[in-house]
């Protein structure tokens, strides 16, 4: 009795399963189509130059940064992508492009028009998700230096993780509080190269230091992150502006500081339907895996 009872069991247990397994698979199988994603036709992918903090972090993040010594650039963006140089032009290829896609810095933000910026893995890019670090493509600013710094940059240095962190607050996601600040009043140059992300916010920071201590200048030159760190190590700036994380024989030769929190938006032109996109899927479309806007709705 006892043996026959153990069967029956067995053979529901098996039902069960079989029933469970058919519904997970219709689970997976099942896709949400974006109504009007199949007429936009080949993805224009929109890229920033090789050497950008931007591009590096979001290759990192997103999963194709190259992982061969030999190679001549740091990721595996497809050789079809439309590089940009900063931000500005980012967006402005997205704008004229129905079918583009590109990234950009939060800070950014404000040069949109009627861009749309998409959810990542269903989250929002904004300043909250960031700070809590709920956004996938977060990141870091840094500012860099060589040696022992003088009295003046360590005045300026002091102003922008302390006072200055109000200027970081209107656009990132601040270090610290706001605090008082008395500068030493140093007379002499500074010079700072680096980060096209970074740059609009430090030539804030810069005139609004200069206002507390006229007896300073501030030069702030734009080009990007790698470019930035290595002037800094050659002794050909005074900071080195970095929207990335320094590689190991950059931190051995610099010391670094960190000086906002920022988020990489991914943005596509208005007539683009979509509302929200997953890393996995901005792999393939950086990548070349993906190369029509209809594949999406095909996964």
């Amino acid at each position: 009795m006892r043996g026959k009872k153990r069967k029956i069991l067995l053979m529901v247990l098996a039902f069960a399963c079989l029933l469970a397994g058919c519904n997970s698979t219709d689970q997976k199988e099942e896709t949400i189509r974006v109504d009007g994603l199949d007429q936009l036709g080949a993805v224009e992918v929109i890229s920033r130059e090789d050497g950008s903090g931007t591009r590096s972090t979001f290759a990192q993040v997103v999963g194709f940064a190259s992982e061969s010594a030999d190679s001549e650039q740091s990721d595996d963006t497809t050789e079809d992508a439309v590089i940009a140089e900063s931000a500005e032009e980012v967006i402005g290829k997205v704008r004229e492009g129905k079918s583009a896609i590109g990234y950009i810095s939060m800070g950014a933000s404000e040069e949109l028009d009627q861009e749309k910026v998409l959810k990542v893995d269903g989250v929002e890019g904004s300043k909250e998700n960031v700070e809590k670090g709920k956004y996938p493509l977060s990141r870091s600013f840094y500012l860099a230096h060589s040696g022992e710094l003088s009295d003046l940059e360590q005045d300026f240095l002091t102003y922008v993780k302390g006072k200055g962190q109000e200027i970081v607050e209107a656009s990132f996601v601040p270090i610290g509080k706001s605090s008082t600040f008395l500068s030493n009043q140093s007379v002499g140059t500074i010079v700072i190269h680096g980060s096209t992300s970074v740059a609009p916010l430090m030539e804030e920071l810069a005139a609004e230091y200069m206002k507390i201590n006229s007896n300073a200048r501030i030069r702030v030159e734009a080009s990007d992150s790698t470019a930035g760190l290595t002037d800094a190590m050659q002794g050909a700036c005074d900071f080195g502006m970095s929207s990335r994380e320094l590689k190991d024989y950059e931190k051995e030769l610099l010391d670094y500081d960190m000086i906002a929190k920022d988020g990489i938006e991914v943005i596509v032109n208005q007539e683009n339907p979509l509302e929200d996109i997953s890393l996995d899927q901005l792999k393939d479309i950086y990548t070349g895996s993906i190369c029509e806007w209809k594949a999406l709705n095909a996964e």
